[in-house]
């Protein structure tokens, strides 16, 4: 193979193949559904494809590393393995995003992307699964009656599959449905997959089981117009991207019929110079100040949802160490830490939090916090429930909690 060969951004999880570590290659932008499985020490030949090195190169510096010779013969078989699963940066890979990217702007809607996987398919069996997690003594009891005379005005809620955090999704949902339901709810996702802004929406409604959830093409076009930059140069990432599908599931249970506002914001903690607030950014400034000022020319009542999880810590995400109770009894702290500054309102603090330590918890939350927060203005919350996941054997955990602003 020529050039010099560049591994796309993908999914590398690491498993147990034939009771040995290995490591799994996916596509998080799910081009194809060939998945690879290699070995741990194929890692580091992996590390090295970074689009600067030739095949000799990368031979040599291997060697310089390991002090063991590689063959290029086995160098070659990799990465046509690798070519073949798209997870080389190159034209072949370039044509299917394009192809992709252009078969999605043709769909009438966003189809469901989890449906049958994070989710049954079949919409009793889904309602079922959705009630469930208000029963107590985990969950904080079906909603009942309206404890509120307005629309709640935002929630934070877990963008985790249903099964680990269904509860803590219904202490933040059963607020929601004992308000009178918004006009319009806009949901500020996560981006998973690199863009290249820090925010894309879609006009595209989204389909679940449940039925076909409307996005208002007008406030999206509206809110598109006070940007500077494309706002949907990446609307692609909508097609598979999970952090607002799960929660339209959830309105469309609890109200039928929602309008929606899918956004997706993706991290910019590195852009920011210590001790810096993230509206230095022109990026983060313009669609802060875009999204204020559409939401205060907007006529209908608007409940803001912002989709996060919080830590992600442990051999799953590249630390070294397994999950013990002292490190879960610590990321509780932090992560509580981080839930009273989003509650308190104090998007500056809440950031400040994990830029202090470049965040060595991986939270995903804070794009879209922080974003929900500076629309708000000074509205406070309440924390109503915090939770992890620990996975496997103690390998990995996810955190995540519920913050409600009435």
């Amino acid at each position: 193979m020529e050039g010099k060969p560049k591994l796309r951004a993908i999914d590398i999880v690491p498993v147990q193949f034939n009771g040995r570590p290995h490591l799994l290659l996916r596509d998080p932008l799910q081009l194809t559904d060939k998945m690879l499985v290699v070995s741990v020490q194929a890692g580091l030949l992996l590390a090295l494809l970074d689009g600067t090195r030739t095949l000799r190169e990368i031979q040599v510096d291997l060697m310089r590393l390991t002090g063991e010779f590689v063959m290029s013969d086995h160098i070659e078989g990799l990465l046509r393995q690798l070519d073949e699963c798209l997870f080389l940066e190159n034209e072949r890979f370039k044509e299917a995003l394009v192809a992709a990217a252009d078969a999605y702007r043709k769909s009438p809607f966003r189809p469901p992307a989890l449906a049958g996987s994070a989710y049954p398919a079949d919409s009793q069996a889904l309602k079922a699964m959705l009630d469930s997690f208000f029963e107590p003594p985990r969950g904080p009891g079906r909603p009942s009656g309206r404890r509120y005379d307005q629309p709640i005005k935002a929630i934070v809620v877990p963008h985790i599959d249903f099964s680990r955090g269904g509860t803590t999704y219904a202490w933040a949902y059963k607020d929601l449905a004992e308000a009178p339901p918004a006009d319009l709810f806009v949901i500020l996702g996560i981006a998973h997959y690199p863009m290249e802004n820090l925010f894309t929406a879609t006009v595209k409604d989204f389909a679940t089981p449940l039925g076909l959830a409307r996005t208002d093409a007008e406030f999206v076009e509206a809110l598109s117009r006070k940007c500077n930059f494309d706002l949907f140069a990446d609307e692609f990432l909508h097609r598979h991207e999970h952090s607002v599908e799960l929660q339209v599931v959830w309105l469309q249970h609890l109200f039928g019929e929602v309008k929606i506002v899918p956004l997706l914001c993706a991290g910019f903690e590195h852009l920011v110079e210590p001790g810096s607030s993230p509206m230095s950014l022109p990026q983060v400034k313009e669609f802060v100040e875009a999204l204020r000022a559409t939401l205060s020319e907007w006529g209908e009542k608007v409940t803001l949802i912002a989709s996060v999880d919080l830590s992600h810590v442990g051999l799953r995400f590249g630390d070294r160490q397994p999950i013990t109770p002292a490190i879960l009894r610590w990321l509780e702290s932090e992560d509580r830490l981080f839930l009273e500054q989003v509650a308190a309102g104090d998007g500056e603090k809440m950031f400040a939090l994990i830029h202090a330590d470049r965040n060595s918890r991986r939270v995903d939350a804070y794009p879209a916090v922080y974003v929900m927060l500076k629309a708000l203005g000074d509205a406070k919350g309440e924390v109503r429930h915090y939770d992890q996941s620990v996975e496997g054997h103690n390998e990995s955990v996810v955190t995540f909690g519920a913050v409600v602003f009435p």
